[in-house]
């Protein structure tokens, strides 16, 4: 009968153990998603609770759901705007009445603000931003330090998008009247009437915002019923400094500002995008292929063009991308229904 020594045996095993420990440890690799890259903001279907904010890798193509690969939970119902604040997202999703706050880097929730049916959200100084919203007459104020609203401006409407010059809030109103609110005071101080549609604002440099109203049709038929203007408002007056009358109307509308051109860009929701210039000259800029819409423009640095298309609001929409001069350089799906697109470089 052969003998075991016990200790010497528990020892080896013990030893063969740790060095089987420390050969999967060598082989084991841990991946951490690098969020940087083309950040599609995709509003989903109403009531469906399928919005997203999908991140696209220009340099491998690939395409994932950002909120959802980092938090292990969809975003929710409605994701209308985000904007970048002090390192973080602030995603407004409207039709669940809350505002996500995300980390920049690897887009973790950090704080989720219950908000009525917000829409944009704008910082206006160190410590808060406003928030404009879909069924509420008033704008909200975000304490940036606390994630949590700290009060609110009457506007007697509700409100939309919204731009910062000269230490004033521009609101677009539902009245096509943009309020004006003093960021010091929290005080409505002004009000300029507009033209019907009003639809987007945006800056152009410190001192310039661009307006743009999208008519109004009839939507029985189609018929123009109010054509559509574009505006600038200089910080010198905080009045029009410039009016220019545009031919036909849309639905809606989408507007970004290009400093390499110095000029914005805009459509009002067809297969048309027009460029018009810081004086006012308009021209056609790029004419999309059959059977594309624009749902949302967004520019980046390079002057580059992205050109959302919703498609038919169920399944996945398109971005397309368009260099300086409008010359197509590629397209990706995206989520359903995409808006916007912002740049994590």
């Amino acid at each position: 009968m052969i003998k075991i020594n016990y200790t010497k045996w528990v020892f080896i095993s013990m030893c063969a153990l740790a060095f089987s420990s420390c050969k999967k440890d060598e082989n084991t690799t841990v991946i951490t998603e690098n969020y940087k890259g083309y950040l599609v903001v995709n509003e989903g279907g109403f009531n469906k609770s399928n919005g997203s904010v999908g991140l696209y890798k220009p340099g491998n193509k690939t395409y994932l759901d950002a909120f959802k690969s980092a938090n292990n939970r969809p975003l929710g119902d409605i994701v209308q705007s985000m904007s970048l604040i002090d390192g973080k997202y602030y995603i407004a999703v409207n039709n669940s009445n809350k505002i996500e706050i995300v980390n920049q880097a690897d887009f973790k929730s950090v704080a989720s603000v219950n908000v009525n049916s917000p829409r944009y959200i704008l910082k206006v100084s160190a410590t808060k931003a406003y928030v404009s919203n879909l069924y509420n007459n008033a704008v909200q104020i975000l304490d940036l330090n606390s994630k949590m609203l700290s009060g609110s401006v009457n506007i007697n409407h509700w409100s939309e998008a919204m731009a910062l010059m000269n230490g004033k809030a521009y609101i677009n109103a539902n009245n096509d009247k943009m309020m004006i609110l003093d960021v010091t005071s929290d005080a409505l101080v002004d009000s300029i009437s507009m033209s019907a549609g009003l639809s987007k604002v945006v800056n152009a440099g410190t001192d310039k915002l661009g307006v743009l109203c999208a008519g109004a049709l009839d939507w029985t038929n189609g018929s123009v019923l109010a054509d559509a203007k574009f505006f600038i408002l200089s910080k010198d007056s905080n009045k029009v400094s410039l009016t220019v009358p545009l031919t036909g109307a849309g639905y809606g509308g989408s507007l970004v500002y290009s400093a390499s051109a110095n000029a914005f860009y805009f459509s009002l929701g067809g297969n048309v995008i027009k460029k018009v210039t810081i004086d006012g000259v308009v021209s056609d800029f790029i004419t999309l292929g059959s059977g594309i819409s624009v749902y949302g423009l967004s520019i980046n640095s390079n002057g580059d063009l992205f050109v959302m298309d919703a498609g038919d609001f169920n399944s996945a929409g398109k971005v397309y991308i368009y260099n300086s001069t409008g010359v197509k350089q590629s397209e990706f799906a995206a989520g359903i229904a995409p808006n916007a697109v912002l740049f994590n470089d």
